[in-house]
């Protein structure tokens, strides 16, 4: 059989097996959290079971040898237009950055990313092509930003309200646990922020998952694809699951305290205060349709306007 067949039947069957478990059979009397839990349950099974057949390649994976030379500590993040194209949420997120973090800010565009980051040429081409999406591809890019310079990752909606803490800085590797918020419970964890040392293994191990992946595919299975690869890893490559087994397990449900609850809210210095108390940066999303009537006096105005 014939490598594009297999991946198309596996597909199908990834498919079957999430529309039977997640919805055909979610028993309707449960009730809607345990309904969402078993979809999500399902959605998870079905990606991971069509994932396996990469197995064998990243079982096999050993980071490549690098330059091992300290570099300067740095934050990174991406806007593919250029920090003056991007929207005003996006700006007032670099700009709590700038603000908060002792690192330096380095803000990647289409034009500069490639000054700082060596892909193989088969993903650049289908990111070029569309094949993969601007998401998957920043996906990759971060990883790669880190494996190669070591630093901080944070998403361009990443609104900060205090310097990283210590024991994050003080880890090789570290990334939030999906928690529960924002399908965290089968996104197995966060990557809007990431912490790595530069040569650091479980980041080369994650890189070559995806170059596994995107190598043989033309499309994601799933939105959370690489979150789900570094799952993968981790089950299935010795080095991976000891490197990973070392981070604090830190859930990322207070990195969404503040904005999809409460940006409409009143602004109060002591209630935001409270609410982005428990972590450095709270997630924001600039094509929130609530960004379009912005009312005064709200967190939200608070936000675009520090």
């Amino acid at each position: 059989m014939s490598n594009s067949i297999s991946r198309k039947l596996g597909r199908m069957a990834q498919q079957a097996h999430l529309i039977a478990v997640g919805h055909i059979f979610n028993a309707p009397w449960k009730s809607r959290e345990e309904r969402r839990a078993t979809r999500y349950k399902a959605t998870r099974s079905a990606a991971l079971r069509y994932l396996r057949r990469y197995a064998p390649a990243i079982r096999a994976l050993k980071p490549e040898p690098m330059d091992t030379t300290p570099e300067p500590e740095r934050a990174f993040t991406i806007w593919y237009q250029g920090e003056e194209q991007a929207p005003p949420l996006v700006k007032a997120c670099f700009r709590s950055m700038r603000r908060h973090l002792k690192q330096e800010l380095v803000v990647l565009d289409e034009k500069t990313l490639f000054d700082w980051i060596s892909l193989p040429d088969y993903i650049v081409e289908k990111w070029r092509k569309g094949l993969i999406p601007h998401t998957q591809f920043s996906d990759i890019c971060r990883v790669e930003l880190l494996y190669r310079h070591g630093g901080l990752w944070f998403d361009a909606t990443d609104y900060v309200t205090a310097p990283v803490p210590q024991y994050i800085m003080d880890q090789n590797f570290f990334v939030f646990m999906g928690g529960n918020k924002i399908r965290g419970s089968y996104a197995f964890i966060q990557s809007c922020f990431i912490r790595g040392r530069k040569a650091d293994p479980v980041l080369g191990i994650w890189q070559g998952a995806n170059f596994a992946y995107w190598k043989e595919e033309n499309s994601k299975i799933n939105y959370f694809i690489h979150h789900l690869l570094l799952l993968l890893s981790t089950q299935v490559n010795e080095t991976a699951a000891r490197e990973f087994a070392k981070m604090p397990k830190v859930d990322q449900d207070p990195t969404h305290a503040l904005w999809g609850e409460h940006c409409a809210d009143t602004y109060d210095k002591a209630t935001f205060e409270r609410l982005t108390a428990d972590s450095f940066f709270q997630k924001t999303n600039y094509k929130d349709s609530r960004l379009k009537n912005v009312q005064p006096g709200s967190i939200a105005e608070h936000i675009l306007n520090s």
